[in-house]
């Protein structure tokens, strides 16, 4: 018969959740003791193993499921709670030293720092027998207590200092606990892939303009390698910086200078939308911490996102999903925390979008530049180098050139150029004569009109967005 309880619950429903209970703990208990027995099979440990299948009552017809054990269940609880607290668990403790004293022809051992000091006995053959006890004590102590200390000491060192230096899979401590589990070194995998090792010939000079950017990322990066006494008191160099500017106006080309101009000093990881975003749950925000970790690991290093509005977007919208958001909470509070413990770890980023971009994330920039388009004097040089090997430039149709290139920026320029060498490989393949040879065929008048040609033919982008970027820079700039 079914009884009510006062708050509605049977007396039938409560029972169901008491035997869920007992089975459960039950379950439990099985699955930890077949863990240990694999355990002790695996290390070597026979007998205890047998022991353990008979006391626990194991049977034959279960046995633990692929990738599963006891070591790599303790990394991985290790792993959590150093994310979860910021530190390694202590898993021993120092215990007080331990003399051995005979007490009724038996040795037994007694922590010393927990026993009170015993007045001795006053009768002879008890004065005999206690004699004998402490001798035996300080024998003990002399030939066993020295070994013990060490021991200890060495435990606890383990477990204070080098608890990050676990013993893993296949290999003895030294490597860092979050890369234990396959997991965590699958993710590790992935974020290697960023790291640049490509041969890139960029110099500063290729730069045109913007000396002022090239100026604050030199103070960030190469300055504290080539003067480390400088910061040696307390001062600390740039952590971040982001570029902001019309597109094609040379943010890119910025950290690609800066990536060849340090190759071999400075790890550079190159980072996109496709390597950060995950379909799975919570698996982005764990890229971004092995980000992290692999960066100051790896320290000198730059840690370059290019087009960053499309993961530091307004939180905001209501568009935005919930795991959009832990990311750029997550990544929110790894910027927050480079000044204080990922030292050597410098932050570049482009957008072409800075209003997009959370005010959180724009604090956690401490220099805000904007790329300027190129000046008279600096699209003069820049036509020079891109043209001259292959037309010769009169002063006066190099000045025209720079007039109506006004608002052009580095890369349109680039394109008209290209452009230019386009209809010469046009005209050649429709005559059938070498390319080289053309130039030969073709009056300077027909020349200068086709180079003009190919500067107005591009239209530039940059004016429209120039004014806004602008004013941004003004409110918003560092």
């Amino acid at each position: 018969m079914k009884t009510q309880g006062k708050y509605g619950v049977t007396a039938t429903a409560a029972a169901q959740v008491l035997c869920e209970d007992v089975r459960n703990f039950s379950t439990r208990r099985r699955n930890i003791l077949y863990l240990m027995h694999r355990y002790l099979v695996e290390n070597g440990y026979y007998a205890s193993a047998e022991s353990l299948k008979a006391e626990g009552r194991l049977s034959d017809e279960y046995e633990l499921c692929d990738n599963i054990d006891l070591d790599a269940m303790y990394l991985e609880y290790a792993t959590y709670y150093n994310m979860k607290f910021g530190k390694y668990p202590k898993i021993l403790k120092r215990v007080g030293a331990k003399i051995k004293v005979e007490v009724g022809g038996k040795a037994q051992e007694k922590p010393a720092a927990k026993e009170l000091p015993k007045k001795p006995p006053t009768t002879d053959a008890s004065l005999a027998n206690w004699h004998i006890g402490v001798g035996a004590a300080t024998q003990a102590l002399s030939n066993e207590q020295p070994l013990q200390i060490k021991k200890m000491e060495t435990t606890t060192e383990s477990n204070g200092q080098d608890n990050a230096c676990e013993i893993e899979h296949g290999h003895l401590g030294g490597d860092d606990v979050l890369f234990s589990s396959l997991e965590w070194q699958s993710l590790a995998e992935l974020v290697k892939t960023s790291i640049l090792q490509e041969n890139i010939k960029i110099k500063w000079s290729d730069v045109c303009g913007n000396q002022r950017a090239i100026e604050l990322i030199k103070e960030a990066v190469l300055t504290p390698i080539e003067f480390p006494q400088l910061f040696a008191h307390g001062l600390k160099p740039w952590r971040s910086l982001l570029l902001h500017g019309p597109p094609g106006s040379g943010k890119t080309l910025l950290a690609k200078a800066l990536y060849s101009e340090t190759q071999g000093q400075v790890t550079f990881f190159n980072i996109t939308a496709s390597i950060m975003v995950s379909k799975w749950r919570g698996e982005s925000e764990k890229i971004l911490r092995v980000l992290f970790h692999m960066a100051a690991k790896r320290a000198p290093s730059v840690i370059f996102f290019d087009e960053i509005e499309s993961l530091t977007s307004k939180r905001d919208r209501a568009t935005d999903h919930e795991s959009s958001k832990r990311f750029k909470n997550e990544l929110l509070q790894l910027l927050d925390g480079m000044e204080h413990s990922l030292n050597g770890v410098f932050v570049l980023a482009s957008t072409n979008l800075p209003w997009d971009i959370d005010e959180a994330f724009l604090r956690r920039f401490e220099k805000k530049l904007l790329v300027q388009l190129p000046n008279a004097a600096e699209r003069s040089s820049l036509i020079n180098r891109l043209l001259g090997s292959s037309i010769s430039l009169n002063p006066r149709l190099l000045e025209r050139l720079v007039e109506i290139s006004d608002q052009f920026t580095g890369d349109e320029i680039r394109l008209a150029c290209k452009e230019i060498s386009m209809h010469r490989v046009r005209c050649a393949t429709k005559i059938g004569d070498r390319p080289t040879g053309l130039l030969a065929k073709e009056s300077p008048a027909a020349i200068e009109a086709n180079v003009e040609k190919a500067f107005r033919q591009v239209r530039p982008l940059g004016q429209k967005l120039l004014a806004k970027h602008e004013q941004w820079q003004q409110e918003n700039g560092s």
